[in-house]
């Protein structure tokens, strides 16, 4: 994005004055009205973040962001956005900065400037100009007030309470629903009473245009309240999922990695629960529920003690909703648990299917498979079988009652309370009531299992994540990569044994160190530390000369650039794998990145280069020695002050064994390289030797000296 300025001319016109802008490059993200309104509006609330920041929340592999990306993106950085009906003439100044949509006009910005002059940025030409803004009409999208929720206050209460706006609509058109659905049953009294009983045929023509007139409106209103349900899923579709997902990935590391990746994917699954118990038969029944009222109304007008019959009826459903309530959960929550050990075991198997391959274990793994697949199946057989005679009941209670609202009618009508048409209508208004309590009963027998949905969600939300607010004030990463340990404790779990215990020693900038150690005994862990992946449990850990608790983990590992044991790419083009290190790094960087990590002749080698899309499969087909050389790449891009390497280049070819002997030698010196390995080939390329053993960390000496230090390599990280 180029730089933008906006020019605002002052109230008398004499002069002007500039309003600078945030105005940056964002590669890979088109320049567009609505991604300059973005960073416009970012400047304007004076968020403290960089380009960095903007860009992971702008989706990942999608070049042109539309309105719904904009207000996702400002969620996350913490600026929620409520839409507004904006009415000519009807602007409150005091909603500014807001983003504007009006009809045939590009995206605007419309905010203050100190003299309290109404500005608008236009995000197709990039100016901002006074605006007259009695004659502003559209969409007006102004920020919302966040406040801190109460402990144990639940966060899906929380965001159904942002939905609420949306009920007096959605009772309305309800109201107008049952309304109008009066239209039948009184048609059907008044062909009975009148047309066929005072033989007056020439009402029916008028009857029967009244009653299509008012059943053509109920169907256009029901499709209103279905779009509008749909509507509101959508928001919830994204709303809810991305809340919950940024929540999971930014908990504490250790944590993650204890509870399992089936539990986490577990989570992300809680929500389609919710969601159709929300925007589906139930949010209909509950929307109907209310109306009902003026049905039973209408039909003590017409039988009298018929109107007794629904609410008898809905006293049944209620007393059979709690003797059912203890059983019916308890075999949902049997069945839910046999299924979650099934997708367990399928999980596990496609994880690490090749070693299953290569050890023979198949038959066995899908023997356990089996018997996993069979407990559950029986399982939810049962639960199914409890739930169909719980059906069964509630369908012999309707059918019962409407026998009962037929007999009660009929001895009416032999009395002379009641008419033949009456009774005819009054059958019909039963059934418009007994709907929505079985439809209810049904989505309530339910109700255990979406609550256990909800307070999982709720639990995972009320976990303290790693990172601050999005608005907080943060450190500015350190720029040097100093690392000091001082009586440094780890432990996995409270009942295990340290993995470090009181380890003490600094590493000065510029220094290459080895950390040895056997397997298992910690080596990874101690980098993990260095990035802030773990806090240890006791002592302090400085990087840069402050102690990591200080910085934001995302700020803080803008400054550790990490090479992994096992090299992975994610989904999307090479060059955006490469740029999750340095969102802003140009062309010529990505290309110098890949050169000194002896990649380059590969990547150029691809189909389309660094625009080749790998993930998932195309990654598998990609070797290895390639992927952890890209690794490399993605590593120096980032040009950090400190250089993680676990376990680096075991058991691959020249190329990357070369590649990664220059690396250390370029680096060292400008950067401060730590790098875990159980290889003396690697240890000799250190200045010095940490040796680990029964979480002890000693200092050892190198085998030989350094190997002669070649030139620092340097590069221009962002472009122009």
């Amino acid at each position: 994005m180029n730089a933008l300025t906006a020019m605002a001319a002052d109230s008398g016109g004499a002069s002007s004055r500039t309003v600078h802008l945030l105005g940056t490059a964002l590669p890979g993200i088109a320049d567009t009205e609505w991604t300059r309104c973005f960073a416009v509006l970012l400047t304007i609330l004076r968020w403290r973040g960089g380009p960095d920041d903007m860009l992971a929340a702008l989706p990942h592999a999608e070049r042109t962001p539309d309105l719904t990306d904009i207000r996702n993106a400002l969620a996350r950085l913490g600026f929620a956005t409520r839409p507004h009906r904006l009415r000519r003439g009807k602007l409150d100044p005091r909603r500014l900065p807001a983003l504007l949509i009006e009809p045939g006009r590009p995206a605007a910005v419309l905010y203050r400037d100190p003299d309290g002059t109404v500005l608008r940025f236009d995000g197709a030409s990039g100016q901002a100009k006074p605006s007259a803004h009695w004659h502003l009409h559209g969409d007006l999208y102004v920020l919302t007030d966040h406040a801190v929720r109460p402990p144990g206050r639940s966060w899906m209460g929380d965001v159904a309470r942002r939905f609420l706006g949306e009920l007096p609509v959605l009772l309305g058109v309800s109201a107008m629903i049952t309304l109008l659905g009066l239209a039948v049953p009184i048609f059907t009294m008044a062909v009975f009473d009148t047309v066929i009983a005072g033989r007056s045929p020439e009402t029916l023509r008028w009857l029967v245009l009244g009653a299509i007139g008012a059943l053509g409106m109920e169907v256009v209103f029901r499709a209103l309240r279905r779009r509008a349900l749909a509507q509101l899923g959508e928001r919830l579709d994204r709303l809810i999922p991305t809340a919950v997902f940024s929540q999971l990935i930014g908990l504490p590391a250790a944590l993650v990695e204890r509870a399992g990746t089936a539990a986490q994917v577990s989570r992300l699954r809680d929500f389609a629960a919710i969601r159709d118990f929300l925007t589906g038969a139930f949010a209909l029944a509950v929307l109907d529920l209310p109306f009902s009222l003026i049905v039973l109304a209408l039909l003590f007008l017409l039988g009298g003690w018929v109107a007794l019959v629904p609410v008898l009826a809905a006293l049944g459903f209620t007393l059979l909703f709690f003797v059912t309530r203890g059983i019916v959960h308890r075999s949902m929550t049997e069945a839910s648990q046999a299924a979650q050990q099934r997708e367990v075991l399928a999980l596990e198997a496609l994880e690490a299917q090749r070693c299953l391959k290569l050890v023979g274990a198949q038959a066995r793994w899908t023997e356990r498979y089996a018997e996993a697949a069979a407990a559950a199946a029986l399982t939810s057989a049962r639960a199914a079988a409890i739930s169909g005679n719980v059906m069964t009941v509630a369908q012999a209670l309707v059918t019962l009652s409407g026998l009962a609202a037929l007999l009660v009618g009929v001895v009416a009508v032999l009395g002379g309370a009641m008419t033949a048409g009456a009774l005819i209508a009054g059958m019909m208004l039963i059934w418009r009531v007994l709907g929505p309590l079985q439809t209810g009963f049904i989505m309530l027998s339910r109700w255990e299992q979406t609550r256990a949905s909800i307070r999982q969600v709720d639990g995972m939300m009320q976990m303290e994540s790693e990172r601050q607010a999005p608005t907080v004030a943060r450190m500015a990463p350190p720029e040097r990569g100093d690392v000091v340990f001082h009586r440094v404790s780890l432990r996995y779990l409270a009942q295990s044994e340290p993995v470090l215990a009181g380890a003490s020693f600094s590493v000065t900038h510029g220094e290459v160190v080895a950390i040895t150690g056997g397997e298992g005994a910690g080596k990874s862990t101690l980098l993990r530390l260095v990035a802030g992946l773990y806090r240890p449990q006791s002592g302090v850990v400085r990087v840069g000369g402050h102690d990591i608790r200080a910085f934001d983990p995302a700020v803080l590992r803008r400054a550790v650039a990490w090479v992994p044991q096992n090299p992975k790419l994610f989904y999307g083009t090479v060059a955006q794998n490469l740029r999750l290190a340095l969102p802003t790094a140009s062309e010529a960087a990505l290309r110098e990145a890949a050169r000194c990590a002896h990649v380059l002749d590969a990547i150029e080698a691809l189909p389309q280069g660094f625009e080749t899309r790998v993930g998932d499969n195309a990654t598998a087909r990609l070797p290895r020695s390639i992927l952890l050389r890209i690794t490399l790449a993605r590593a120096l891009l980032r040009d950090a002050p400190v250089l993680l390497l676990d376990e680096p280049v075991a058991g691959l070819d020249d190329a990357c064994a070369d590649a990664f002997a220059e690396i250390i030698a370029a680096r060292r010196g400008h950067a401060t390289i730590l790098m875990s390995t159980h290889r003396p080939s690697h240890a000799r390329l250190a200045d010095r030797v940490l040796h680990i053993a029964d979480g002890v960390v000693e200092e050892a000496k190198p085998a030989t000296a350094p190997t002669q230090r070649l030139p620092i390599f340097r590069k221009e990280a962002t472009g122009a």
